[in-house]
């Protein structure tokens, strides 16, 4: 998909997307406290919290490996695995948050299976400060924290992407308290949020401008752009190639 096509009715486009975004996180997290209050209920119930028997439950799967790469985030246990996707995104992109919310639940479960090797290259295409801010923020946890940190951090930005043409996005408070849920504690890391890393973003887009990326999102499998009508036709191109291996 070129950017001229995407920059078509981009507005109408993001408001559309956001809203139906915010109505699905808001149900997934209702759903949630109801299994919580459900599976504790019956934990109590059979006395498994008063005998201690949860004491030895595994604990919640930490999710795939991942590790930095210069200006990128590979998330996947096995690197010699024979799908390798590369998502070059812009943190503003509703387009590139459509993406994410439809592939990232397959996306990770087969990284950490090893059949797939996700490498995701944020960059600034949109001109806006936001679109700046944010990934700086994401850079310096990347470069200081964890990529665990930094993972989670790129979840939670797409999970709170404002709309593209509002006038009060985010500040570095809202990028401070993200980066605190995602785990960053190191006061020098999160002192360093809302200073603008010119030579990260400038190394990000040149990147993204060396392969040839005109648009968010751009999604590339083993070295071949995929091209779609849609970004759910994208993400099922994707998920299909991923299945055959």
């Amino acid at each position: 998909m070129s950017k001229k096509d995407r920059d078509t009715n981009r507005a109408a486009r993001a408001a559309s997307i956001q809203k139906q975004q915010s109505d699905r996180e808001r149900n997934r997290r209702v759903a949630i406290v109801a299994v919580v209050v459900l599976v504790l209920g019956g934990l109590v119930a059979a006395g498994v919290l008063l005998t201690g028997g949860g004491a030895d439950a595994p604990a919640a799967g930490s999710g795939p490996e991942a590790v930095a790469s210069g200006q990128s985030l590979v998330v996947g246990s096995n690197p010699d695995a024979k799908v390798k996707v590369v998502v070059y995104e812009d943190f503003l992109c509703p387009y590139c948050r459509e993406l994410e919310s439809s592939t990232r639940s397959f996306l990770r479960k087969d990284a950490a299976e090893g059949k797939v090797l996700v490498e995701y290259r944020p960059f600034r295409l949109l001109q806006d400060p936001y679109s700046e801010a944010a990934l700086t923020a994401w850079g310096a946890v990347l470069k200081q924290g964890t990529p665990q940190q930094a993972l989670k951090l790129h979840d939670l930005l797409y999970e709170n992407q404002p709309y593209e043409a509002a006038t009060d996005k985010p500040g570095l408070t809202e990028l401070k308290k993200w980066a605190e849920e995602a785990g960053v504690k190191d006061e020098r890391v999160l002192s360093s949020l809302g200073e603008t890393d010119i030579a990260f973003v400038e190394a990000a887009n040149a990147a993204a401008t060396k392969d040839g990326v005109q648009g968010t999102p751009t999604v590339i499998v083993n070295g071949k752009t995929l091209e779609g009508t849609s970004i759910s036709a994208l993400a099922d191109q994707l998920k299909q190639l991923i299945a055959k291996g």
